[in-house]
């Protein structure tokens, strides 16, 4: 069963979730979160994320942006190229005493000189990874390991800060409840599905449920029910031999005018054309794993 919680998988070689992102953009995913810690250092480019606490945050080249363990995130994605990296919990518990404890804040737009300076070497070690992984000579997994204790280092020497500062998110009571919602409408998105049903749910009243979701996520309760069904329709066609009017009612949708106006509005591409870039990409990626790359002109 599927849920908004986003399980990540490690690359095998090297324990943790590393990659080279070159993306044409124009796509932005539904809200989710994940346990383990995220950096995404843009290349070039720029993304937009927004945070299950009602903040927004654009980046541009050169520009940092570490995403916290737990937290709801969304991003909308524009032609960029970006280092992402994501450190499993389990190995943050390890090397980071009270981790859970800890909340990782990078503002370089306010930073003095001496923190930009920080950060330019921080920078530098994410670069290094980078060229390290993708040579992978011989040794590369030692090296790429020192690198990421630095990294780690780093982040917990100039940029944690203790749970109950100023930094972390409001209303922490909130957020919870948005996760449960988020989860037990994931779990049940190819049902049909009401506010009223979702509010019974939880004990709260449709009004409540509907500012609720509105105010964290921005979205109303049927706006992120499409949200996921639209997701899980564009990953269902990844696969060639998948037919269209079969994925529909697999993923609770009925109308298929209002679905196709709804995923092109969101993808800029009907959902044919869709599964045809994503036989052509499978052409076009020799790379492997290292290079991620996401294709957004028409076939």
């Amino acid at each position: 069963m599927e849920s908004n919680f986003e399980w990540i998988t490690a690359n095998g070689d090297i324990g943790i979730r590393f990659f080279h992102s070159i993306d044409d953009g124009g796509y932005s995913n539904p809200p989710h979160w994940h346990n383990d810690l995220e950096i995404i250092y843009l290349l070039e480019g720029r993304l937009k994320v927004r945070f299950g606490d009602g903040g927004e945050r654009q980046i541009g080249a050169d520009e940092l942006l570490v995403i916290n363990s737990g937290t709801i995130h969304a991003v909308t994605a524009y032609p960029n190229q970006a280092i992402v990296l994501q450190v499993p919990y389990e190995m943050l518990l390890q090397y980071m005493e009270h981790y859970d404890q800890l909340y990782f804040v990078v503002d370089e737009r306010s930073a003095s000189e001496a923190e930009k300076q920080k950060l330019a070497e921080f920078k530098a070690v994410l670069r290094e990874m980078d060229e390290v992984y993708g040579a992978q000579k011989e040794g590369y997994q030692l090296k790429f390991d020192s690198l990421l204790l630095e990294a780690l280092y780093r982040l917990l020497v100039d940029y944690a800060v203790r749970i109950g500062k100023e930094h972390i998110p409001q209303n922490q009571k909130a957020v919870q409840q948005i996760r449960e919602v988020m989860r037990y409408i994931e779990e049940h998105y190819a049902k049909k599905l009401t506010v009223a049903q979702v509010a019974e749910h939880f004990g709260y009243t449709p009004n409540y449920l509907s500012k609720l979701l509105k105010r964290y996520l921005g979205l109303t309760v049927y706006q992120y029910l499409y949200e996921i069904r639209l997701d899980r329709i564009c990953r269902d066609l990844q696969h060639p031999e998948a037919r269209i009017m079969e994925l529909l009612p697999k993923h609770g949708c009925e109308n298929y005018k209002s679905v196709s106006r709804l995923f092109k509005e969101r993808y800029g591409c009907s959902m044919k054309e869709m599964q045809k870039r994503y036989e052509k990409e499978k052409g076009d990626r020799p790379m492997g794993q290292w290079v991620r790359i996401r294709k957004a002109e028409m076939p």
